[in-house]
């Protein structure tokens, strides 16, 4: 780290001394205890299962994308006068959880005992021209530094062990009030599981199917619903005419009319390929914080897209 970079951060360093200044101690009465997330949806799930004693605000404003998002001193004094901070390690957490490290903050990977996947493993996600070769990011690409995909909240089964990872943090945090953690976290476990069974029956007709996405967000909902993914944006940078080419010739041979794009990027390519195809771009947010809203309408924006697909392809048959 050079001399510069280690003057900019003392200012951070100083508010997470301020903040962390004072004995552990519960909340007063009628107030509760603040704790931060990396992302909204996994702020969602932590009010959901701390009621009316905790509050949990997500670091990430809703809308804003993780991949260019630099944490400011607001975000770091915000997170060092939490009780917890909730990861699921994307990269950009990495500068909070440094100056976290010196001071009273618990840390929390509620994505402990998830078993990632490859990033990019579920679509044609190349660096090469050709366009059936699959890719995954790789170490020091904007969204994963590992190589594994790092959104792990969009598959059901996986939103529930983060529920229970967080009710178990809350529990030993504040035990007086661990059954009302545990009963809300087994309502909310309940709805999930009841929404997995729902999303599963809605696209059991496309299962083996191909949606195509901007960002390649989607692959643990691919996995859970046996679907899979096409990505136009290559390792965090614009796709090359040689892939993009290579899309719009399958795309063309699949009959796809729909592009998903998620808010947080740059559509000019999925606007580029719709126009292509003679499709539309339909936005689908991997990152909104409602959750169990959020899966069902990805669920309806796919359905969509595969209907269109569909009329598409029968169309063309009877000509």
């Amino acid at each position: 780290m050079t001399f510069f970079r280690c003057l900019a951060l003392l200012p951070a360093v100083a508010l997470l001394l301020l903040c962390g200044c004072g004995e552990e101690s519960a909340p007063a009465a009628g107030e509760r205890f603040a704790v931060s997330a990396g992302l909204p949806p996994i702020a969602y799930l932590a009010n959901r299962i701390g009621g009316e004693f905790i509050h949990a605000k997500s670091v990430l404003p809703e809308g804003r994308s993780p991949h260019d998002y630099a944490p400011g001193p607001h975000d770091i004094r915000a997170a060092a006068a939490s009780k917890l901070f909730l990861t699921t390690r994307m990269p950009f957490e990495h500068s909070l959880l440094r100056p976290l490290a010196n001071g009273k903050v618990k840390v929390i990977d509620v994505s402990e005992g998830i078993q990632r996947i490859p990033f990019g493993a579920d679509c044609e996600h190349t660096h090469n021209e050709d366009p059936h070769a699959g890719h995954a990011h790789g170490p020091g690409e904007p969204c994963s530094e590992d190589g594994l995909d790092p959104h792990v909240w969009l598959s059901l089964d996986n939103a529930i062990r983060i529920a229970e990872n967080i009710e178990k943090a809350y529990s030993a945090l504040d035990p007086a009030h661990a059954a009302v953690y545990r009963a809300n976290c087994e309502t909310l476990t309940r709805e999930l599981a009841a929404l997995k069974k729902e999303v599963m029956q809605e696209l059991a007709p496309y299962a083996g199917g191909e949606f195509y996405v901007y960002h390649p967000a989607f692959g643990y909902f691919a996995h859970m619903t046996g679907l899979g993914q096409a990505a136009i944006e290559l390792g965090g940078r614009e796709a090359t005419p040689a892939h993009l080419a290579g899309i719009i010739r399958r795309a063309r041979e699949h009959g796809v009319r729909v592009i998903f794009v998620q808010p947080q990027f740059n559509p000019a390519s999925a606007r580029a390929l719709s126009q292509a195809i003679g499709g539309e771009v339909v936005g689908m947010d991997p990152l909104a914080a409602d959750l169990p809203a959020n899966i069902r309408e990805m669920t309806r924006v796919l359905k969509h897209g595969f209907a269109a697909q569909k009329e598409k392809r029968e169309a063309d048959e009877r000509r």
